[in-house]
């Protein structure tokens, strides 16, 4: 009896092997089908990730450095996305009139330019400047990036590509800043300054707007008629896991609003718009249900993640390197944790993925924030990281399968538009919060907005998933029940 049982438990074990050996053979496979572009493409996310990371590293401390306060640095990180909000309609006018591989190039210059500035001309004026130039190459990017990617990318490899992606721009960024303080030190030696001086922080960004402008290459090498035939654009996998009620395309009008129909002027309004315009207006509900997730963090990201820095050269006072070492470190972890999101995806499905991996990443951010040991807080920052940073690449390739291919770019302008409406007015809050009070009310507040945005993805696209499936199955149920009777009449 043992030796059966043995046997049973041997040949379970093997079958489990087979299993995963199977899955990660899928999983490889998909990696070898992506095409020259995605892969150029990919070159060029890496290129612009490692210089914005060394950057973005050190903008904070050198705008103190120069003699800014806490409350212009806030200004800086405000205005940038002011300037993104207002001219977010004529940008992605622009990107749908000139194509998304010449917008990549546009932003990737801007961003170029202004690291320039930042490193040859740290004006107050120019500083500015500087802030609005990133925030218009941050809104192209962000309405370029995702359709681009879509259009590289077949259902089996979509995940795989947005997923790719998302690994270089944490990964890479911290490959960038374990290598940055380093590099910071290496230029203050040749340079004959202080390791945290003034010219130390300029010359390094100098540097990083070589990279910024190194990135346009890989776009000029990229031959748009390599773009792959457009398919269906849901993974069968997923329509499978998540077909539902609420899963028609977001520009679908077969339920549009009464009170939109009945709006003065409305008629003359949507002749004189283009394509796909006027489906969307008309039908707003699926386009706003993906909104709300983007718009709660942002607040959250707003008033908190882009001041860590900050927070761990305040709480534990360290040096720059080790900074550079500690996020270096996050990201690393965070990027290979984003590769895991299509294999996770694969056994639930996307938005339940999505919605485990935010509320898992929530008691990591509040034992970062109150740790009393560093080890601890980087421990916690990188199971943060890890989580929270594996649902994003999924919710982007989410909406985007919801979507239309003529409405894709608006609606990833829409939520990248939502993921950074809290910049408008945190910054400021969060900046004044911390010399008042410190980090501990902001790492508190945001903890607050992820729980709500995990919270609203689970009541408008998992929950309804979930009752579809659950009505599905009662109905296979009944169905099922009928045929057994009358199968038991016949034989009767």
């Amino acid at each position: 009896m043992s030796n059966q049982q043995h046997g049973n438990g041997s040949r379970a074990t093997g079958s489990r092997s087979e299993a995963v050996f199977e899955a990660m053979r899928r999983y490889l496979e998909r990696w070898r089908q992506l095409n020259r572009s995605a892969r150029l493409y990919l070159v060029h996310a890496a290129l612009l990730t490692a210089s914005l990371a060394l950057y973005g590293l050190f903008f904070n401390l050198a705008i103190e450095e120069l003699g800014y306060s806490r409350e212009f640095l806030g200004t800086l990180n405000g205005l940038g996305i002011a300037v993104a909000a207002g001219l977010s309609v004529p940008l992605w006018w622009m990107v749908a009139r000139i194509g998304l591989r010449p917008s990549l190039i546009i932003s990737a210059t801007l961003q170029a330019i202004s690291a320039a500035l930042v490193a040859a001309f740290p004006s107050e004026e120019l500083l500015l400047l500087a802030a609005a130039f990133t925030g218009m190459a941050a809104t192209i990017f962000q309405v370029s990036s995702p359709p681009f990617m879509m259009e590289q990318s077949t259902a089996a490899t979509r995940d795989h590509v947005f997923s790719a992606n998302a690994a270089i721009n944490v990964g890479l960024a911290g490959v960038a800043t374990f290598f940055a303080g380093e590099l910071k030190l290496s230029l203050a030696g040749v340079l004959g300054v202080g390791a945290e001086s003034v010219t130390a922080y300029r010359a390094t960004f100098g540097l990083a707007a070589g990279g910024l402008a190194l990135s346009i290459l890989p776009l000029l090498l990229i031959r748009t008629d390599m773009r792959p035939r457009t398919r269906p654009s849901t993974d069968s996998r997923d329509t499978n896991r998540e077909a539902d009620a609420s899963s028609r395309p977001a520009h679908d009008t077969r339920h549009t609003s009464a009170w939109i129909k009945r709006l003065p002027g409305l008629a003359w309004l949507l002749t004189r718009l283009p394509d796909p315009l006027p489906a969307l207006i008309l039908s707003p509900r699926a386009v706003l249900a993906l909104l709300v997730s983007p718009l709660l963090i942002s607040f959250g990201a707003a008033l908190l993640i882009q001041y860590l820095n900050l927070f761990f050269k305040d709480q534990f006072a360290i040096s720059d390197v080790v900074l550079g070492r500690i996020f270096a470190t996050v990201g690393v972890i965070t990027g290979l944790a984003a590769l895991a999101g299509p294999m996770l995806s694969t056994r639930i499905g996307k938005i339940q993925t999505i919605v485990l991996t935010q509320l898992l990443s929530i008691p990591f951010l509040l034992l970062m924030g109150f740790a009393p040991l560093l080890g601890i807080a980087v421990a916690a920052a990188i199971a943060r990281g890890a989580l929270f940073n594996m649902a994003a690449p999924l919710y982007d390739a989410f909406a985007l399968e919801r979507t239309d291919e003529a409405a894709r770019p608006i609606v990833i302008g829409l939520i990248n538009g939502a993921y950074t409406v809290g910049y408008l007015v945190a910054p400021f809050v969060s900046t004044r919060v911390q010399v008042a009070y410190g980090f501990a009310p902001l790492f508190i507040a945001t903890a607050i907005f992820y729980g709500l945005a995990a919270a609203a993805n689970y009541l408008l696209f998992l929950r309804p998933t979930l009752q579809h499936r659950n009505s599905r199955t009662t109905a296979n149920a009944h169905h099922l029940g009928h045929e057994l009777k009358d199968a038991e009449h016949m034989r009767r």
